[in-house]
């Protein structure tokens, strides 16, 4: 028993030192972009997510905001600032924002879902659209602008959880379990 939470306990401190060096490997190279100003209309503080699913409430972002997408040439992470001028944001309409600034750069990525279990953010891809499809580096660049874009405008959100098609992110290059977390804050 003992021995099974050590190992929990070990693999956590690796999960966050390894999240932390791929997260602040490019933290200094980000040169931030003029704001773009986007109107959101307000939004019910719970939103179902599938038919019949209501989840917890969704804590409101911080009104200036910044996504992180990547260059497409040189593949270094980009900050792009957004002003939301009124109402809430579901987590789900701002991954789809990420994901459009990545989109923009020539990555296609897509998330199927979206939301909060408290204080933890849940973003669940398809499978066809998952980060998955190249090189380690770059599956994992992809996943750091999402996460870090959420960590970083949600203060309450205290770790990220990445899922492909409700089940747990397995691709050629990563492997996670169901409820493990990518970042913790």
């Amino acid at each position: 028993m003992k021995k099974g939470i050590i190992l929990t306990i070990i693999g956590l401190i690796f999960v966050v030192c390894l999240a932390g060096c791929l997260s602040g490997k490019n933290r200094n190279e980000i040169t931030p972009t003029p704001f773009v100003t986007v109107t959101i209309t307000s939004t019910p503080s719970t939103v179902p997510t599938q038919a019949g699913d209501v989840k917890e409430e969704i804590p409101e972002p911080k009104n200036d905001i910044i996504i992180y997408s990547l260059d497409s040439e040189n593949f270094e992470k980009i900050a792009i600032p957004v002003k939301i001028e009124a109402g809430k944001i579901t987590l789900f309409d701002f991954v789809n924002k990420i994901t459009v600034a990545l989109a923009d750069e020539s990555f296609s990525v897509v998330a199927k879902n979206a939301y909060f279990e408290k204080t933890t953010a849940i973003v669940d891809f398809s499978a066809d659209g998952a980060p998955g499809v190249s090189s380690p580096g770059f599956e994992a660049s992809l996943l750091d602008c999402i996460a870090q874009s959420i960590i970083e405008n949600y203060d309450s959100c205290t770790a990220v959880i990445f899922r492909i098609d409700g089940g747990a992110y397995k691709t050629s290059n990563y492997s996670f379990n169901l409820d493990e977390p990518y970042l913790i804050k």
